[in-house]
């Protein structure tokens, strides 16, 4: 973090905080001083006159043929991956037990064919949204199935493959279930001179997502949050051969040998449509991780949080979202200091903020890598916090919140090969 925004969040937190029904209100004195953060949209890459994304996601669609995927009636009905019981959670000697309040959880296949999901070391989930974010309740149309997305970062340098989601099927929670899922590679859409419309990887590290409506927001550390469409996802080639599926998982977009569009051996790809940037003149901002919050009345916002493995200084920020899912302005409508190191997760929940933690550092410098996570209660937010709310999993990540009939419950995700799971607590 800057000088200048720490010594800005200082001189707010000095000021007292009023809590109203709408959340936090800060004194006009503390919001003159509050650094600016703003995130300005993008369609395109390149100059002004290039393709926009979403002409060259229409120009896959309708001048490659592309066939549109729906996420429920084709990702999830033709889901070849299933996932796992979470076992005992005590992953080895000395390690923690289950999250508290823990009500549902699942571990990725472990199957010869797909345990790379499970134990591998090359991809690594980091967020997770629900359908509840993106539509209050199911997927529209889908005879009332809800779903869950999964996001992941390839960690290889060489041959790298950018982000990808899972699409989980979470209609079923019973103590039992083992949801149905498969992943889909995200990608960006593009068109050049003479040649066919195209995609190709990102390089996200794709820290958080947030599902609003037709949007998947992805956030991006460095460079702001991307956007994605899921009313396009598009259906590849996997090669109908050996050599054209040895080709599949190779490539990725238009292959001129055979006229073929793969995806590194996926079925599906989800294509980028538009990027909000930081726009000239905002404060410096780390987009670790981004949820969505519907629990403010009538208005959608997004929450933005960052992460600082020592420092306490990071921020949240809010935009808010309109009707149609797009921010509404380029400046942040609110923003408070986290005041805890190891922010994975941030969830707001009325005038409460939920944060997922890694564990504190020992007083010895050992690493923490392996402890259990830990889970924050931020109330009034923006206010100091004495001592962790509950445990987590390990390697705890990004969280999601889902309303019940008494209470909520929170979905949080663990990374570390052999130790991943998705889970679901009450609050």
């Amino acid at each position: 973090m800057d000088t200048t925004r720490r010594a800005l969040l200082r001189g707010i937190a000095a000021v007292p905080f009023a809590v109203t029904a709408g959340g936090l209100s800060v004194p006009s004195v503390a919001r003159a001083a509050e650094p600016e953060y703003r995130l300005r949209r993008y369609d395109r890459d390149g100059t002004p006159t290039g393709t926009t994304w979403a002409a060259a996601i229409q120009g896959l669609k309708t001048e490659e043929r592309l066939a549109v995927a729906g996420l429920v009636g084709d990702v999830l009905g033709r889901a070849e991956r299933r996932a796992s019981r979470p076992g005992d959670w005590r992953d080895g000697a000395g390690s923690a037990p289950k999250p508290d309040g823990l009500d549902f959880a699942f571990g990725w296949d472990t199957r010869a064919a797909y345990r790379q999901d499970a134990v591998g070391d090359r991809w690594y989930p980091q967020g997770i949204t629900t359908s509840y974010d993106a539509h209050g309740g199911s997927v529209p149309g889908s005879g009332g199935r809800k779903v869950a997305l999964v996001s992941w970062y390839d960690r290889r340098s060489g041959g790298n493959q950018g982000a990808r989601v899972s699409v989980v099927d979470i209609t079923r929670t019973g103590a039992s279930s083992l949801p149905r899922y498969d992943h889909v590679l995200l990608v960006i859409p593009a068109k050049e001179s003479g040649e066919p419309y195209d995609f190709r990887v990102t390089e996200l590290h794709a820290g958080g997502v947030a599902w609003a409506g037709r949007w998947l927001y992805v956030a991006d550390k460095d460079h702001g949050l991307y956007v994605f469409d899921t009313a396009s996802v598009l259906k590849v080639s996997r090669g109908s051969t050996a050599a054209a599926r040895r080709r599949a998982r190779a490539w990725c977009g238009y292959h001129g040998g055979d006229g073929t569009y793969y995806a590194h051996g996926y079925r599906y790809v989800m294509p980028l449509h538009h990027v909000y940037r930081p726009a000239g003149g905002s404060a410096a901002l780390r987009y670790s991780q981004v949820s969505l919050d519907r629990t403010q009345g009538a208005a959608r916002s997004l929450v933005v949080s960052e992460y600082f493995e020592t420092s306490a200084d990071g921020v949240a920020v809010r935009w808010d979202l309109d009707s149609a899912g797009h921010l509404t302005a380029e400046r942040s409508t609110s923003v408070w200091p986290l005041r805890i190191p190891r922010v994975q997760g941030a969830v707001c929940v009325g005038d409460r903020t939920y944060y997922s933690a890694n564990a504190s550092l020992p007083p010895d410098g050992a690493d923490a890598g392996a402890e259990q996570g830990e889970l924050w209660l931020q109330y009034p937010r923006g206010e100091k916090m004495t001592a962790p709310r509950g445990k987590l999993s390990l390697g705890p990540e990004d969280l999601s919140y889902q309303p019940r009939t008494r209470g909520g419950s929170l979905w949080g995700l663990a990374e570390h090969p052999g130790r991943r799971r998705v889970y679901r607590i009450r609050l």
